[in-house]
């Protein structure tokens, strides 16, 4: 420990944050380059590329590429081992929702041990894990398949809803008609979206299918509201209005070939239907109970014809199917993807191009995800986007990325134990705790002044003044504080590896290039590089009691996690 608590706060009074100002075309054709590696990468480049395939640029990964190129650590990354949830869960005692056990072998069950431990993991996983592609995309697949514990029904089930997370997690490089089954039938979604327990229409008891999740599989999980050419635009009708994909009856009929699933037991399925309803969340499958489905012909998206009498499992086939074939999928989940990863506001002809791959991934396979990420992540306006686009390329920073990138940026040592506390309300964040279906943000949200451009901005939904404040504070907190001070466990967390840096800032200029290039990838505007310098100078690099250029490299730390240009991703 380099200084004590009392100390440390004394440095966070001296912080001043530096706000500084940041800074259409027709498709291409399938075959439009997806870049080959550029020579040399530099590394400012490689920070940019890891802050769009990782949750944040680590030296050791921007070494990585660096010497190796971008495909190389895409390669290195498929073949790591996958980090999980649940198998540390398990281990923390009886949960009802977990294998061989139940509401009685373990009552009474309180489930907040394995709430706050499923919580803890997800930063473990984010800021540690080695598979970081793979955790990137199920973060982005997260927030398009969204599950989330605000549901009453799955805050007293973790493991059922950590088992969803992972559900995306081994599913992140598959083909997304095998990921989309497995969300369907996931319990989780199954009690999210409530289409488990859903039945055939029974005139006696007055009851109808439920038509959520067929609704939001469509609008949202596949295929979108309105039809799309391959570039992601809406195709229009001889009125210029766009065309409905599908419609209210459409959804009726889905509904009815998504009935009688419920969630697994310990026994077989019957044909009584309180044993039907007694049941709740747990993990793995939910199964089929013939005796609850609508065994009828139905007529779903694109006009395609479901026959008669077929199984449960048949019915939801013909529904997957119709919908992963449809092509609406590539341009309308590509482009969400290219949101969640790189840019808010990608050209058609990148939608296009990532569509393409996503039709065919040269090998006939359609939906492929480790091709389709490959395409998003390799495409040259991805790579390029910031100097070919420099108005219009970049994302906002999600909030909890704006931490683990700060973690990742320096090498963070130590238990990820207290974050988790503090993301709802200091960030409005928390992963799997989304406020509905919809997300934090939605995909299409703007202001009027980026509207009247044709741009949206998506995070900015969950931008406010107040976030941008207390997020700042917690920013600080985790900076200039240390966690290695606090004694209580539950609330420590990890500690910026400064001391191999620290030195590095007697040169202020050459010490801010140093930040600017791990933080921002070299993205740091000259107004926001003058503006900390100028005030770093006036730090003294010797502090009685700290270690020499400690309190400096903290400063420097927190001017540049508050400026404009950390808060957007380039």
């Amino acid at each position: 420990m380099l200084v004590s608590l009392s100390s440390r706060c004394r440095l966070a009074a001296a912080f001043l944050p530096v706000v500084a100002a940041c800074s259409g075309g027709s498709p291409a054709p399938p075959s439009a380059d997806l870049d080959p590696d550029p020579t040399p990468i530099t590394r400012s480049a490689a920070v940019r590329f890891l802050h769009r395939a990782t949750f944040g640029a680590s030296p050791a990964d921007t070494d990585f590429v660096v010497a190796n190129g971008y495909v190389a650590w895409i390669d290195a990354q498929i073949t790591q081992p996958t980090s999980l949830m649940l198998p540390p869960l398990i281990p923390l005692g009886c949960a009802p929702d977990q294998p061989g056990q139940s509401s009685s072998t373990c009552f009474p069950y309180t489930p907040e041990t394995h709430l706050e431990e499923r919580m803890r993991l997800w930063w473990e996983h984010a800021v540690y894990g080695p598979d970081q592609l793979r955790q990137r995309v199920a973060f982005a697949l997260s927030e398009i398949l969204v599950v989330s514990d605000r549901d009453a029904l799955l805050l007293e089930f973790p493991c059922s809803i950590a088992d969803y997370y992972d559900t995306l997690v081994r599913g992140a490089f598959g083909t997304y008609r095998d990921l989309l089954e497995e969300v369907t039938l996931h319990p989780a979604m199954g009690a999210y979206l409530s289409m488990a327990k859903n039945r055939v229409e029974d005139p006696v008891l007055g009851t109808r299918p439920d038509e959520n999740f067929a609704r939001e599989v469509m609008q949202l999980f596949s295929i979108g509201l309105s039809e799309l050419d391959a570039s992601g635009r809406p195709v229009l009708d001889g009125f210029g209005q766009p065309i409905p994909t599908y419609a209210q009856t459409t959804i009726k009929e889905t509904a009815r070939a998504l009935t009688g699933w419920t969630y697994r037991v310990d026994y077989p399925p019957s044909n009584e239907l309180v044993d039907f309803l007694d049941t709740y969340p747990r993990h793995g499958r939910m199964e089929a109970w013939p005796a609850f489905h609508d065994f009828g012909t139905k007529t779903i998206v694109g006009g395609a014809v479901i026959p008669a009498n077929q199984t449960p499992q048949q019915d939801v086939d013909s529904v997957l199917d119709a919908l992963a074939g449809h092509p609406n999928v590539g341009p309308f989940l590509g482009r969400q993807l290219i949101q969640r990863l790189v840019t808010s506001n990608p050209s058609p002809a990148y939608v296009a191009r990532v569509a393409a791959v996503w039709d065919d991934d040269g090998s006939g396979v359609r939906g492929n995800l480790e091709a389709v990420v490959r395409a998003i992540l390799l495409d040259t306006e991805a790579l390029n986007g910031h100097t070919t686009q420099p108005l219009t390329f970049g994302k906002i920073r999600e909030p909890v990325l704006r931490v683990t990138a700060l973690w990742r940026a320096f090498d963070a040592t130590g238990a990820v134990a207290g974050i988790h506390f503090a993301t709802d309300e200091e960030l409005g964040q928390r992963p799997q705790r989304a406020p509905s279906v919809f997300n934090f943000f939605s995909p299409t949200f703007t202001t009027n002044a980026l509207a009247a451009q044709r741009l949206v901005a998506p995070e900015l939904q969950i931008t406010t003044h107040s976030k941008i404040t207390r997020a700042g504070n917690l920013l600080n907190f985790l900076i200039f504080v240390g966690n290695d001070v606090i004694d209580d466990p539950e609330y420590i967390d990890p500690v910026l590896g400064v001391e191999a840096i620290r030195e590095t800032s007697s040169n202020v200029p050459a010490f801010v290039a140093m930040l600017d290039e791990r933080m921002c990838g070299g993205t740091l505007s000259s107004a926001s590089r003058a503006a900390i310098e100028g005030r770093l100078v006036q730090v003294p690099y010797v502090v009685p009691g700290l270690a020499n250029g400690y309190l400096r490299t903290l400063e420097g730390i927190a001017f540049v996690s508050h400026s404009a240009d950390y808060a957007i991703q380039q």
